[in-house]
């Protein structure tokens, strides 16, 4: 498959653009392509090679009153397919209701060039078997169930608009994970993955190798009581964490509706002085979109710094009406949702997972959670399940195999627990949705409800 050329797309946006009979318009074409095969006990279960195109259109008109907007899309830039979204906008347009906070769409800026990555887009489904045919060969050999996937994606985006802005950029990214299942069912299955830009640097026999421990060392698990722990989280049970501070906590939005954990906080130095997390696009190792929805670049910001929260994400919009600098954080407008940011990256701390494990006496080491929700906002207090690998960490040592918890947790709170901050960070992501940059954390007092048989 090959995405569609920088020039082609641009050709197809401005065309689309010149022909708007709206007062402003603005043009979107993202492409993508998509390469995967799931696997389970009996092999291959699934797979896909595709293309796949999005062509959004939104049109302004301007009133007394204020911009009338609205948004059509089409998964095709065909020219009659294209022009007919174009006239639905224009409809759609003219029945919204008019904004007078709406800012004018904004000119030319400079976006830093990206370009998908060719090993990554060329990978091929007999590279991604090997995969699997190792993953299943060193499960049967252990006597657990391999569940899994191998996954390439490569993406592009061109946005122009009648202001004179153009954006473009590409993504990359790989990924392979392996959950390995006791085959009679004596314990919960070990989870590893692996995701990077760069198909390369997926090394799938630590993948495997990380599974199949976890795995073989969980059966015939102990229940333990439900209390606070001293725990130590591995990076994809810090993922399911802190990601809900990019659904649901940074954004300007949210701090403007007092439903954010910055609210009275900005600045307040709450957490350990090693506590770093940005929202950065730029980032070597897991580089996202370098421009937002509006076509606006995205710049580095510092959420927590130095043990302290710093200012949120924003829009152009947001920026105006809090009177702060736009971060380029929009979601594709209009919309009712505010700003968000999409790329978090956790700073790495001194300690390896081995050392964090020695300064536990009586704890748990937790591979990731699952069923993640948030309770309350403000506090983000979250409530979720343990899952693919819990041990309990005793005398600095990790030991056997515990059933899985519940636990009922303010993550704010949790946070200024923080005793250790591993030395390695992982591009993980979480079951429900969204990727961090983090490294494992050792967290005291975290509290658990409850526990199940298994």
């Amino acid at each position: 498959m090959t995405l569609l050329s920088s020039d082609h797309a641009l050709e197809v946006c401005q065309a689309l653009v010149k022909a708007s009979p709206a007062d402003e318009t603005e043009v979107t074409l993202q492409s993508e392509e998509d390469r995967f095969v799931r696997f389970s006990p009996e092999g291959p279960s699934q797979n896909g090679d595709r293309e796949r195109h999005s062509l959004s259109i939104r049109v302004r008109l301007q009133s007394d009153a204020g911009w009338k907007e609205a948004r059509a899309t089409v998964g095709t830039f065909g020219e009659s397919e294209t022009r007919a979204a174009l006239g639905r906008a224009m409809a759609l347009a003219g029945a919204a209701a008019p904004d007078p906070k709406r800012l004018p769409l904004e000119g030319a800026v400079e976006i830093p060039g990206s370009a998908p990555h060719r090993p990554t887009q060329d990978h091929s489904f007999r590279e991604k078997a090997e995969w699997i045919e190792r993953a299943m060969a060193s499960c049967a050999e252990a006597d657990l169930a391999p569940a899994g996937l191998a996954r390439t994606t490569v993406y592009s985006r061109t946005l122009v608009n009648s202001a004179g802005r153009v954006a473009e950029g590409a993504l990359s990214r790989a990924h392979f994970s392996l959950t390995a299942s006791p085959t009679d069912g004596t314990g919960d299955g070990g989870v590893a993955e692996q995701t990077h830009c760069d198909v390369g640097c997926i090394d799938a026999d630590q993948v495997i190798a990380r599974a199949v421990d976890r795995g073989s060392r969980g059966r015939n698990p102990r229940l333990l009581p439900a209390q606070e722990y001293t725990v130590v989280l591995e990076p994809l049970a810090v993922s399911s964490l802190m990601l809900f501070l990019g659904y649901a906590g940074f954004g300007a939005q949210e701090l403007h509706e007092r439903r954010s954990p910055l609210v009275g906080r900005i600045g307040e130095r709450m957490f350990p002085d090693g506590l770093q997390l940005h929202d950065d696009a730029g980032s070597a190792d897991h580089p996202g979109w370098r421009f937002d929805g509006e076509g606006t670049p995205r710049t580095r910001v510092p959420l927590i710094q130095d043990g302290a929260f710093g200012q949120p994400v924003t829009d152009a919009r947001w920026a105006k009406l809090l009177d702060l600098p736009n971060t380029g954080h929009s979601a594709p407008q209009p919309s009712s949702s505010g700003p968000s940011p999409e790329n978090l990256v956790m700073g790495a701390g001194m300690e390896s997972v081995e050392q964090l494990i020695s300064g536990v006496d009586n704890g748990l080491l937790i591979s990731q959670f699952h069923y993640t929700n948030l309770i309350e906002p403000r506090d983000m207090i979250l409530t979720g399940m343990t899952r693919g690998g819990t041990f309990h960490i005793q005398g600095g040592q990790v030991g056997e195999s515990v059933c899985n918890l519940r636990f009922t947790q303010s993550l704010v709170e949790a946070l200024t627990r923080v005793s250790g901050i591993g030395n390695r960070p992982e591009i993980v992501g979480a079951l429900f949705d969204g990727e961090i940059v983090c490294p494992a954390l050792r967290i005291d007092g975290f509290r658990f409800t409850s526990a199940t048989e298994l």
